[in-house]
């Protein structure tokens, strides 16, 4: 069996794609709405450089984070 163009081409997009994806923040926020995901910097321990700075998601109602 041949596979086609668009199953190529669509293997080939999940491949090239880097990070992370945004969680699903359904019924993370305790009741809070609007419930969206949100890039937020992580902690970093070891040694730290100046041009890196890591993120991470969390799902953010208001002011206030919860986790994923």
């Amino acid at each position: 069996m041949q596979e086609g163009f668009g199953s190529r081409a669509k293997e080939e997009e999940v491949v090239s794609r880097v990070g992370s994806r945004p969680p699903r923040c359904e019924h993370k926020c305790r009741g809070c709405a609007p419930c969206s995901p949100t890039q937020v910097p992580t902690v970093q321990f070891g040694p730290q450089y100046a041009n890196y700075e890591p993120e991470g998601w969390k799902c953010q109602c208001g002011s206030v984070f919860y986790n994923p």
